[in-house]
């Protein structure tokens, strides 16, 4: 009798609970900004319910976006992590940690989703729509990692790791600089200050393939060389060779 009765409180509570289930979700602009085509609709309208909308409070307990919030964000540590980890093979672990924090916070993950006006997608309850939840930074951001969970979750590992790549990874060294240390420009400030003669960052090395290069720099004061770095770019890896200067000069006074 529980399981009949369970059954159909769908139906009897239609009006009042399910009205904005699918017929309120422009999928075609959703498909357009996520740069993928749906199958599961399912999985999409969770990853876009705010625990505030009615359908999560009883009789109906549908799933809000968190559990698919929880995915997306190990995935989303995951794969910038990776990505880090292959585009800077010389920075210890201290360093890899604080670059993904920068690309993975809350704030940085919020403005990616501004930026994709994901906030007109969200399914939120009335209280939450009148406070402006739409522009919050934490439903926001959470709306974003539960999105890769759904695109993971709908269509594999490529799909959301190509989300991630396109949306935030992109012009990713220009974040970092402006949210991290600049090693270069230290360095650079430290020898000013010091009146020593300019350093020269010099490409000692290219390997790889043309879409996949990895490029060696040294930093010379005075002909010496004071530091070595690798990366997927030459202004990586002088970013590289900077530090390891820095390190070099800093411990020999």
């Amino acid at each position: 009798m529980k399981y009949i009765f369970q059954k159909w409180l769908p139906t009897l509570f239609t009006k009042k609970y399910q009205s904005e289930k699918y017929d309120h979700t422009d999928w075609k602009s959703l498909e357009k900004v996520i740069g993928y085509s749906i199958v599961n609709k399912d999985i999409f309208h969770e990853a876009l319910r705010h625990r505030s909308h009615p359908s999560c409070a009883p009789p109906l307990r549908e799933s809000s976006n968190e559990r698919m919030e929880f995915l997306g964000d190990a995935l989303i540590n995951f794969y910038v992590g990776a990505f880090l980890y292959d585009v800077y093979p010389d920075s210890p672990e201290g360093e890899l940690t604080k670059m993904r924090s920068s690309l993975v916070s809350r704030e940085f993950l919020a403005k990616k989703g501004k930026e994709l006006k994901l906030g007109r997608f969200v399914i939120l309850g009335e209280g939450e729509e009148r406070s402006g939840g739409r522009n919050k930074d934490s439903i926001i951001s959470n709306a974003v990692e539960s999105i890769i969970g759904a695109l993971f979750l709908d269509g594999g590992h490529e799909v959301a790791k190509k989300f991630v790549n396109r949306v935030i990874l992109r012009n990713y060294e220009s974040v970092l600089e402006s949210e991290g240390q600049n090693y270069k420009g230290e360095l650079l400030e430290y020898i000013q200050k010091r009146r020593l003669p300019m350093p020269k960052f010099i490409t000692k090395k290219e390997t790889g393939p043309d879409h996949k290069k990895t490029y060696t720099v040294a930093v010379q004061l005075k002909e010496e060389t004071f530091g070595l770095g690798k990366g997927k770019s030459k202004k990586i890896a002088e970013q590289e060779a900077a530090r390891n200067a820095l390190e070099k000069i800093l411990k020999n006074g």
